[in-house]
């Protein structure tokens, strides 16, 4: 009696939903409704994923569980009440916007709900691939490799180190992700730039391409590369420098034998004519 002329007036409290952002295919899922009655009774926990009812409780009910079908929502009912909705192992089917409705029964019948979005998602199935790359790398060599993240959904954001730091901008050449029949993505994101002193600071170049989706998926691979400041004799050598001078010089030489040998071989006749007179 106190209380009510005291103008406090309790009612039902839906504090919150805990909903996972994100979660892996293949794997089950907890929806929880965290609520206070505040003394009413209850009348009803109704879970919904956008407009479409899929899970009722009701405790006044003979049968206070009711289930509703839907696509890529199947409720787990040993391991749900008028608290909790635990899904079977999900699809990507499953993503969307659950929501929770807590209706209290008379006298107040008052009614809170709260929602929040779910996003399945379809991992990788192996880390990324770095292709393109070499085994020695000289100064003004130009380094042109890519990294490929197969098969998920969504598809994996791609970042470029290079000696463990992120690229720059300029350096990337991104590709538009690869679709699948089945939904699933292929990202591609390239890196171009020349090589420089700056990028042998131990005697290697390092090279690392990570791959995420959301909060639930981090893989890198690295590849490294020995270094060369200046360019090796063979190197200098295909390219037509050698130590003895140029090759220019080298067939000159070459195109002039025939004349000295020609010139040879007329003294020698002369010295011979020369001999027979006398």
């Amino acid at each position: 009696m106190m209380g009510c002329c005291s103008g406090d007036v309790e009612a039902l409290k839906l504090e919150s939903i805990t909903v996972p952002a994100h979660q892996v295919t293949g794997k089950p899922v907890e929806l929880d409704c965290n609520y206070d009655l505040e003394g009413d009774p209850l009348y009803s926990v109704t879970w919904y994923r956008g407009q479409d009812e899929f899970y009722r409780y009701t405790p006044g009910d003979r049968n206070p569980v009711d289930i509703f079908e839907l696509p890529g929502v199947a409720v787990d009912t040993s391991l749900s009440d008028q608290k909790k909705v635990t899904l079977r192992p999900v699809s990507l089917l499953s993503s969307g916007k659950y929501r929770c409705e807590v209706s209290a029964d008379a006298p107040s019948f008052h009614t809170e709900s709260r929602s929040a979005e779910m996003l399945v998602v379809d991992l990788p199935d192996r880390v990324p691939t770095i292709t393109g790359g070499r085994s020695r790398y000289h100064v003004g060599d130009e380094v042109h490799v890519n990294c490929t993240s197969l098969r998920s959904r969504p598809a994996a954001s791609l970042m470029w180190y290079i000696n463990d730091n992120q690229a720059a901008t300029e350096n990337l050449v991104e590709y538009t992700p690869m679709n699948d029949s089945d939904g699933l993505e292929t990202s591609r994101l390239g890196l171009r730039f020349v090589v420089g002193p700056r990028h042998f600071p131990s005697g290697e170049l390092r090279l690392r391409c990570t791959a995420t989706i959301a909060a639930v998926y981090w893989q890198s691979s690295e590849e490294s590369a020995e270094g060369q400041l200046q360019q090796t004799g063979s190197v200098l050598e295909s390219k037509g420098i050698y130590a003895g001078g140029s090759s220019s010089s080298r067939h000159s030489w070459a195109s002039c034998l025939p004349v000295f040998l020609a010139l040879t071989l007329l003294l020698l006749t002369n010295l011979c004519s020369q001999a027979s007179l006398h």
